[in-house]
């Protein structure tokens, strides 16, 4: 297959913020596929008030609900897709979806909202019970102030996907097209943005975060905005990475490396014309960037240099646990290791594309790739988990060996516990 780095980016970005809402569906040993569902409809959003009460909602008017242990089915008195579910508390919780349906549950039922709408609802969230906001279809924003839900003044056309916000007087919507909208507690505006595809994100906290994406473009957070910066290149960046908030690279087509100080971006020369896919360091003076044809590139500080790899393949991801303990997967199965000095070719066992690699440790790695490809290294040999999906994996991350997230396509996301759900 060949490989499209923006599609499995954009994947990875929205089912890592994704996943971590999201408890298992079925129980099994090691990985578990969370996104089928044990009666077999698509499931589009899931809120839980804790780990042992949780909602999922999606096609055909499906509604789950999860105890802790198991799931099990909620009648929602409609056939409708539903697409977004919210709740103040376990006993009340707002579900949207097609044809302006809002349903609300009191702890005991789900009842039908009337919206004053009919336009497909896509999101849902609330600072309280008592002030909810709904987006859509054609810029469709609605409010319920605990009584009866209004329509508000979006000022947009596009159609809107998602809600969030960190107070009622701070919330965000996004749609097509880059359609960034701020409410701050009165009116909504227009936030500043670019109508394109963004590939990676990373963020030095949760006031400073940087989004890359096609035609050079950059985003920053400060907290309160996404504010576009001059990046001086018109090349898709594809990934981003910093030591710090002030030594932040962001990598993309061409070969072009990009380096912010704090203030300004930056273009490094390369030294190369290959698209580069993935980036990771150790510190601001310990970089690597892969990239098309085996490149593999080195930043010490000062400049990039190139380092022979032994390989010609595309190489889509890089991790290390230190500056002289490095990972790189790719195509084929290929993965490489470096130990201070050299790279190495490692038996994986498999001939499936790689597009990601994290761990916790040198002796405790995971690699995800094509048809629900899932390999661990223990420190002597990488061996094959059973996935449960033969969807193709783009991304690993975890926050500990035991805690671990693989995301990939048609919105698989799968959780590791170090042993079984």
């Amino acid at each position: 297959m060949k490989f499209n780095q923006g599609n499995y980016l954009r994947i990875g970005i929205c089912a890592l913020i994704f996943s971590f809402f999201v408890p298992v569906l079925a129980h099994s040993q090691d990985w578990v596929w969370q996104n089928p569902l044990p009666q077999g409809d698509d499931l589009k959003a899931v809120w839980g008030s804790s780990g042992s009460d949780v909602f999922a909602i999606g096609v055909g008017g499906t509604i789950l609900r999860y105890n802790g242990s198991a799931w099990a089915d909620m009648t929602s008195g409609t056939t409708v897709d539903l697409n977004g579910v919210w709740g103040s508390s376990g006993s009340d919780v707002f579900a949207v979806g097609v044809g302006g349906t809002i349903l609300r549950y009191d702890g005991s039922a789900w009842t039908a909202m009337t919206s004053g709408t009919t336009a497909d609802l896509f999101g849902v969230w609330g600072s309280s019970a008592s002030n909810v906001f709904a987006v859509g279809a054609g810029g469709t924003i609605l409010r319920y102030n605990g009584s009866a839900w209004a329509p508000m003044t979006s000022g947009t056309s596009e159609d809107l996907t998602a809600v969030w916000g960190s107070s009622g007087s701070e919330v965000f919507a996004v749609g097509y097209s880059g359609v960034i909208l701020r409410y701050n507690g009165s009116a909504w505006t227009t936030m500043p943005s670019a109508a394109v595809d963004l590939f990676g994100v990373w963020g030095s906290s949760a006031n400073n975060v940087f989004a890359v994406g096609s035609g050079g473009t950059i985003l920053r957070y400060n907290g309160s905005a996404w504010i576009a910066m001059t990046s001086r290149t018109t090349e898709d960046l594809s990934g981003v990475w910093g030591s710090s908030a002030s030594d932040v690279f962001a990598v993309g087509n061409n070969g072009t490396v990009l380096r912010f100080n704090g203030s300004t971006w930056s273009v490094q020369t390369s030294g190369t014309t290959e698209g580069l896919f993935g980036v990771w360091g150790s510190s601001g003076s310990n970089v690597l960037a892969v990239g098309a044809r085996g490149m593999i590139l080195s930043y010490n500080g000062n400049s990039w240099t190139a380092i022979t790899s032994g390989r010609t393949v595309d190489l889509y991801g890089v991790w290390g646990s230190s500056e002289s303990d490095v990972f790189a997967v790719g195509v084929g199965g290929t993965i490489l290791r470096y130990n201070g000095s050299a790279w190495t070719a490692m038996t994986s066992g498999t001939t499936a594309d790689l597009f990601g690699v994290w761990g916790s440790s040198g002796s405790h790695v995971f690699a995800v790739g094509a048809g629900g490809t899932i390999l661990r290294f223990d420190g002597s040999a990488w061996t094959a988990m059973t996935s449960g999906t033969t969807a193709d994996l783009s991304a690993v991350w975890g926050s500990s060996g035991s805690d671990v997230f693989a995301v990939g396509g048609t919105g698989t996301i799968l959780r590791y516990d170090g042993s079984a759900w």
